[in-house]
């Protein structure tokens, strides 16, 4: 099963929109990653480096004040001291709360620890500073020093702990940015790809099947009706071909009753036509001079082969008329029964003089139908008149039925011979316009209009008409009127 135009470009414009929606989400996602990295360096790798340098400062800063206290004993160098303590302190608070990793954490109260124990070293020399004895400033001074060295052991640690991390997240952005790129390099390609295929192979199968059908057309122009083969076509151009095809099926079919009908009418014209020209000939020429009943002879040959070719002329003028919507009707209340009966009688002595019997069997009180009744009278004598036709010379039989349908509100009548049947094949096309079925049989005169003609007066009138046939076993026609409201 070939897919669809349709389906191709939903198909393809979905795949398309779904790979510009993961491209879409996947950098989204990978933005946001890169957002809370860059936050990371930001907030908290960089601001660990610059506490734990101002720490490490201050410190520095507090030291000095704590010589200088140490050496002139001024009560302002003590005052200084502590206010760096307290900053100190501050800062030592914030790394604990910017601390992301138990290893930093660690260091952290390691420092902060042994900076605890700075600060009571110190104020236990001002201790002993203060009520002016003896105690071993050189033990002091050592401890100091290695809680000095500790805490800027430890923070130097830090330091270096939160640049590493920060290089390696500056490291990972790098990666996850090209790792972006590519990803989208990659899919807007893919997608260009397939919007480019999708267009070319659409544009190809469609141009490739509008060419064949082109180049169809012009065959047909010079009369050649053949058929196109739709393998590999698009099911909407497979189906536009399909139509082409039934279109050259009746345009050959066309072209033949075109030669049919040129047949038929030149035979229906060209007969009566020579039989006046001929019977003129003989009354010119003066053939039977006393003989007064060869002439009316003559002239009554004349006559009816002038009512044959206006009747032949008519015929085809009604159905032009009918197919251009033109024919007039004069519809009323009519008894149906009353015209379907007019009709046998007229045809009745034609059915004698052959031994046919054309009955008409009983039936119930029809309602009255809207009807133009001359007209219904012409597809009843049609109707019968080619069950006659095709009736062997003698014997057989014609049934006229006519029942009240009341579920449909119609009047239903059929016509039923006892001929040779139709076959199966011409069923469909025997209600087309110069068709004649001549089954195995003599050419029966007339120009094929009866029947077409007989529809396009049901079709005015609201009906239906339609046969039943078997061959060898005879047909019947049926045709419905609506009632009258």
């Amino acid at each position: 099963m070939r897919i669809s135009i349709f389906m191709r470009l939903i198909l393809g414009f979905v795949t398309i929109v779904l790979m510009l929606v993961f491209l879409g989400t996947y950098v989204t996602i990978k933005l946001n990653e890169l957002n809370q990295l860059t936050g990371s360096i930001a907030m908290i790798d960089s601001q660990t480096i610059s506490l734990a340098e101002k720490i490490m400062d201050e410190l520095l800063s507090q030291i000095k004040f704590e010589k200088k206290y140490l050496v002139s004993k001024d009560e302002d160098f003590k005052r200084k001291f502590w206010e760096i303590r307290n900053s100190v302190l501050t800062r030592f608070r914030e790394l604990k709360q910017l601390s992301d990793t138990s290893e930093k954490s660690d260091l952290v109260s390691r420092a902060a620890h042994a900076y605890e124990q700075y600060l009571a070293l110190f104020e236990q020399e001002t201790g002993f500073i203060r009520i002016r004895s003896d105690y071993p400033r050189e033990v002091y001074k050592e401890e100091k020093d290695k809680a000095v060295k500790e805490i800027n052991s430890f923070l130097r640690n830090l330091i270096l702990r939160a640049r590493i991390a920060k290089d390696s997240k500056i490291q990972l952005s790098e990666q996850m940015s090209a790792r972006v790129a590519k990803v989208a390099t990659v899919i807007s390609v893919l997608a260009a790809l397939m919007a480019f295929l999708i267009s070319f192979f659409t544009t190809r199968s469609i141009n490739n099947s509008i060419a064949l059908l082109r180049k169809q057309t012009n065959e047909i122009s010079k009369g050649k009706f053949e058929k196109i083969e739709t393998t590999g076509f698009p099911p909407e151009i497979k189906k536009l071909a399909d139509d082409f095809n039934i279109m050259c099926e009746r345009l050959k079919e066309l072209d033949k009753l075109k030669i049919d009908f040129i047949s038929h009418v030149s035979h229906e014209l060209l007969t009566p036509l020579t039989a006046i020209r001929e019977a003129s000939s003989m009354l010119l020429e003066d053939t039977y001079p006393d003989d007064q009943t060869k002439q009316k002879e003559l002239l009554s040959i004349t006559r009816e082969e002038c009512e044959r070719l206006i009747n032949s002329v008519n015929r085809i003028l009604d159905l032009s008329r009918m197919e251009a919507n033109m024919m007039p009707y004069f519809f009323r209340p009519t008894n149906l029964l009353e015209v379907i009966r007019k009709s046998i009688i007229k045809l009745a002595p034609i059915a004698q003089r052959r031994s046919i019997n054309l009955e008409l069997k009983p039936c119930e009180e029809l309602p009255l139908v809207n009807i133009d009744e001359e007209r219904i009278a012409q597809v009843m004598e049609n109707l019968i008149g080619n069950a006659l036709k095709f009736l062997s010379p003698t014997g057989g039989s014609i049934t006229v039925e006519c029942s009240f349908k009341a579920e449909n509100e119609v009047v239903e009548v059929s016509v039923s011979d006892t001929g040779p049947g139709i076959p199966g094949e011409s069923i469909k096309m025997i209600f087309e316009q110069f068709r004649r079925i001549e089954e195995g049989r003599e050419a029966i005169r007339g120009t094929g209009l009866g029947l077409s003609i007989a529809k396009h007066i049901i079709s005015a009138h609201g009906g239906k008409i339609w046969v039943q046939s078997r061959v060898g076993h005879g047909s019947t026609f049926f045709f419905t009127l609506p009632v009258a409201r």
